[in-house]
């Protein structure tokens, strides 16, 4: 009997010992790795460490899941188990968008970029930009696009990932990491990044008292700084210090060492576009704005002096105007990025500002959408009406009349009807702004006519919006007005200007070869266009476009088709115990009834903050917001 007990006993032994390292391997392995990983959700900031020495080597900002969407806990990064997993690539079948680099932590959770509608960097979430470093995705670990390269790379399979919460809030590390990643690549220690010092004389991280709040004093003049001026040296200093530090074109550092500020208070400090102008400032930063308002003939050049007076106040209106932007005449720095892109292209065209300016100004009614999620333009004014296209939050459309309950309203070429409960009406000044050289062999134009934009061109300021949200330098953008160059191959051979986009239909004029257009809309074979105060369209291949403008280009990225993956949820209303459940995916639409928290439903696609749900044998539209997304094999983005 004794035997036998000392047999078991060793059995399970052994049974005991051969189970353990079965469930220790992977874990074993995690710590074999050149890296490990550590997410802190409550600050939103993805750490990345060196396995043999335990120093960072990589940190960076991120966007997780929304109401804890995110898994907590210790994983090890899997083996690719699609293609297009750590490439530049990757197409999330379930919701018909892209991002680079998508690197698998547990199921459907992934590290990647911030998505994309499209295969085209210019199509980047809006949403996703506004919303990076907060808590922003269905389940996964939103990230710079260098970040995520970085981790699909050089962190292998079995590498280990801890996601977890904090119990301390770590603003200003979040600030230095906002402006951009931490990396030891250029052999930076982690406390240079954190521009830590104990040099006397040098101003750094925990520094305090008058001379920081003079030196933020300065930056803020100088449109560099725009946090509050309260005399202690945390990131927002930092950052402004190394973003003057960049454009002197000298080491970016953090540190206010006395050379930095002897250069910082004198002539040649430099300017940026951080900080709001309104009347009433002054300093260096008003005064480019003048010269940039000059150089546009928008501003007498023998009135600057650096202060935001009256006539400053109505000239910055003027160009919001012409940018269909609300002529309040406060300059965010998207305004500021506008007016010094269009200030250096007019002296850029016009050697010396040898032009004149033509002006035509009017005004037109426009409304902004005030909307939680997306609705429908409809073709009649009726919730069962055709959908012509979607309408998002702070869209801005133009206004054509309204009754008690419907708006007749324009987004781009789409005219349709909006319920008015999702519209506030606004007047806006809009200006046309033309320059030309006294020979009148060239032409530049800066904003549209009402004409123009009722034709179905989009608002300036929104087209350049989109594009400083691609995070590419200003001075890469082409701006909004194109213009293109007849060429029919033979100088005595003219094109038709056509009424409608159809060789079949009238024509309306002979364009000669050599002939300077206005673009004001394309497709990839026709151009609507302004040609000696006639508008029409031309054939594009008889057109030359500046380079990288070519409207064909867009039609070429490539698609992948989606499948028929569905990701599971559970209804989740944050302010109810039921959430509606809708015939299509807008706000006006019918209520087709109500599910309770809890119920699980599919989803089969989710678009512009809604998702088309199947519960057993009906579909239906839910918000987003309702819905908890569940972990599966799928992807979460």
């Amino acid at each position: 009997m004794k035997l036998r007990r000392i047999i078991a006993l060793v059995g399970a032994m052994l049974m005991l010992m051969t189970a353990i390292p079965a469930f220790d391997r992977v874990a074993k392995a995690g710590y074999d790795m050149p890296y490990y990983i550590r997410a802190d959700l409550t600050n939103q900031i993805v750490t990345i460490y060196s396995t043999e020495t335990d120093v960072i080597v990589r940190q960076f900002l991120c966007s997780s899941g929304l109401e804890n969407a995110t898994p907590h806990g210790t994983f090890y990064l899997p083996k690719k188990t699609e293609e297009s997993e750590r490439e530049y690539w990757y197409y999330f079948r379930s919701y018909d968008c892209y991002a680079h680099y998508a690197t698998r932590i547990f199921k459907g959770v992934l590290f990647h970029s911030i998505p994309y509608k499209m295969m085209d960097e210019s199509t980047i979430s809006e949403s996703g930009v506004a919303n990076f470093g907060k808590p922003a995705s269905h389940g996964c670990l939103r990230l710079r696009w260098q970040d995520a390269e970085f981790i699909a790379k050089c962190c292998m399979a079995g590498t280990r990932v801890k996601i977890y919460t904090s119990d301390k809030e770590d603003q200003n590390i979040r600030t230095l990491l906002m402006r951009g990643s931490y990396t030891n690549e250029r052999g930076q220690s982690y406390d240079y990044f954190l521009a830590k010092t104990d040099e006397e004389g040098v101003l750094g991280n925990g520094s305090k008292g008058n001379e920081v709040r003079d030196l933020q004093t300065r930056l803020r003049d100088l449109g560099i700084f725009s946090d509050a001026i309260n005399g202690k040296y945390g990131g927002s200093t930092i950052n402004a210090v190394r973003d003057a530090q960049q454009l002197l074109g000298v080491e970016e550092t953090g540190l206010a060492t006395p050379e930095f500020l002897k250069v910082l208070y004198s002539d040649q400090a430099p300017t940026a576009s951080n900080v709001t102008l309104e009347e009433g400032m002054s300093g260096p930063v008003v005064r480019k704005v003048q010269q940039q308002l000059a150089d546009l003939k928008l501003y007498d050049p023998n009135a600057i002096d650096g202060v935001f007076d009256v006539d400053v106040l109505e000239a910055v209106k003027q160009f919001q105007s012409a940018y269909a932007y609300p002529a309040d005449g406060i300059l965010i720095p998207g305004m500021q990025k506008a007016l010094e892109y269009e200030a250096n292209t007019v002296k850029g065209l016009f050697e010396g500002g040898d032009c004149e300016l033509e002006t035509t100004n009017d005004q037109m009614t426009m409304a902004r959408t005030n909307l939680s999620v997306s609705i429908r333009l409809r073709s009649e004014p009726s919730t069962s009406a055709q959908a012509l296209t979607s309408l998002t939050s702070q869209n801005v459309v133009i206004a054509l009349d309204s009754n008690k309950e419907w708006g007749h309203v324009q987004r781009g070429v789409n005219v349709g009807f909006v319920k008015n409960v999702f519209l506030d009406y606004y007047t806006q000044d809009i200006a046309s702004l033309t320059y030309r050289d006294p020979a009148g062999e060239k032409a530049y134009t800066i904003g549209y006519t009402r004409e123009e934009y009722l034709s179905g061109v989009n608002m300036p300021w929104e087209v350049f919006a989109n594009y400083l949200a691609t995070d590419k330098p200003v001075e890469e953008y082409r701006g909004m007005t194109t213009y293109a160059q007849v060429d029919t191959g033979d100088p005595n051979v003219t094109l038709n200007l056509r009424k409608e986009p159809n060789t079949s239909c009238a024509v309306l004029a002979e364009v000669p070869c050599e002939t300077q257009v206005r673009v004001l809309l394309s497709n990839p074979e026709w151009s609507y266009v302004a040609c000696d105060g006639t508008n029409g369209y031309l054939l594009n291949q008889y057109l030359q476009f500046p380079e990288g403008q070519n409207p064909a280009g867009d039609a070429e990225a490539a698609q992948v088709a989606a499948d028929e993956s569905t990701i599971p949820a559970v209804v989740h209303a944050t302010t109810e115990k039921k959430a509606p459940v809708y015939d299509v995916d807008s706000g006006d639409a019918t209520v087709l009834g109500h599910l309770e928290n809890g119920v699980r439903v599919e989803v089969l696609e989710t678009v512009d903050g809604w998702s088309h749900i199947r519960l057993e044998d009906h579909e239906g539209y839910m918000k987003d917001a309702d819905l908890q997304f569940l972990l599966a094999d799928e992807v979460v983005i």
